[in-house]
């Protein structure tokens, strides 16, 4: 059987590229997306229900971001050898996603809805965290949920008084600014 995935490159100006691969994997979502940027890959997928619950006026809009300890080559051991719940690392990388895409839902779009952004492989150098908002409007836009997005994602650094975009965890440790802002063509939704 083969799988045949549609896949979109695009360069970040510093020799780094980000690419977007749909259609091979989570083919019973709504939309799935893998992102890949260097060693580091994240899934993103959406599902959502076609009906609305009766007597819901808000939209039911679940977003969690998780890594595993497999993503980085690592395995739990001793007494917990499962994962357990979402870290609070986990939670703010999964508030940031929701905070930038809840906006841009239809106001009449009230059906339950589950975005989950999982972090398959990361290198030692590349930061999952602001690429997560890049993932999960790919996967959006992919389905057929209504989105008035897409959306992007960046963490911006000033190193050696230089602004760059998705600096490294090394790069980071000299930068004088760390702020991940989300935005779409026309408006910042969040900084």
């Amino acid at each position: 059987m083969s799988q045949i995935g549609i896949t979109h490159s695009f360069d970040l100006g510093d020799g780094r590229s980000i690419t977007l691969e749909t259609g091979k994997l989570a083919k019973q979502a709504d939309g799935s997306v893998v992102l890949r940027l260097g060693n580091t890959m994240i899934l993103a997928t959406i599902v959502s229900n076609k009906d609305a619950k009766e007597g819901i006026d808000f939209l039911p809009l679940t977003v969690d971001y998780q890594e595993k300890y497999a993503s980085a080559g690592r395995f739990p051991g001793g007494f917990f050898r499962r994962e357990a719940k979402l870290s609070d690392y986990e939670v703010l990388i999964s508030r940031i996603v929701d905070r930038a895409i809840r906006p841009l839902f239809p106001d009449d779009y009230h059906s339950d809805t589950q975005l989950m952004l999982s972090l398959l492989s990361t290198d030692n150098d590349t930061l999952p965290d602001a690429l997560v908002g890049i993932a999960a409007s790919a996967a959006i836009a992919v389905s057929d949920i209504p989105f008035n997005g897409p959306i992007s994602e960046v963490r911006v650094g000033k190193v050696d008084g230089k602004l760059c975009i998705n600096p490294g965890k090394s790069q980071l440790l000299n930068s004088t600014i760390d702020m991940i802002i989300a935005a779409s063509a026309s408006d910042i939704l969040m900084v």
